[in-house]
């Protein structure tokens, strides 16, 4: 078994648009017809990235992940490879 783990998939901003449900009662006024993009912004580990669609999940390890969510491309509006960000500065220990 080697000490060196292995590279966790990439982690991604994505911007999905889903359906929606408009009306909270069984009826509703005849105006007002435009259309409202429903949109969410999810983070997580890229699991699967195909031409139908991608698998995300919010916590991985070499050998389990968490729950993970499958996203039609047609839902897709955009997807940002994030990167690191940079170490945090070591605190200083105070003396006393």
């Amino acid at each position: 078994m080697s000490d060196i783990p292995p590279t966790a998939p990439p982690i991604v901003a994505v911007v999905w648009e889903d359906a929606k449900v408009i009306d909270s009662g069984a009826w509703a006024e005849n105006k007002d017809h435009n259309y409202k993009p429903h949109l969410f912004y999810q983070v997580g580990f890229l699991l699967s990235h195909t031409e139908q669609g991608v698998i995300l999940t919010q916590a991985w390890h070499p050998e389990t992940c968490a729950a993970r969510d499958q996203i039609p491309m047609a839902m897709i509006r955009s997807m940002t490879v994030l990167q690191p960000a940079p170490a945090p500065p070591k605190r200083r220990r105070s003396k006393g």
